[in-house]
């Protein structure tokens, strides 16, 4: 991560969904959606991107996610249950 990116809180209920469709990186992945529509790909930070039980998890739960957004991307540090 570069030095200057912030650390950002995002709230949101964590879904299953088909990522980066149409491309060679397509695969199901777990997507935050947020409570204005905006829907971010979870990657836990140092994880798999492509398959991560842990973030698997998370999927069916709304949360508070601790991360670094890159463009869609939401490469988190931290996920809490907010029920």
């Amino acid at each position: 991560m570069a030095a200057d990116r912030q650390i950002e809180r995002v709230k949101g209920r964590a879904t299953v969904a088909t990522v980066r469709r149409g491309t060679g990186s397509e695969h199901t992945g777990v997507v935050l959606e947020t409570s204005t529509g905006e829907q971010l790909i979870l990657v836990r930070l140092g994880s798999n991107p492509f398959d991560d039980p842990a973030t698997r998890e998370l999927a069916g739960r709304t949360l508070e996610v601790e991360g670094y957004r890159l463009g869609k991307e939401l490469r988190y540090v931290s996920a809490r249950d907010v029920g």
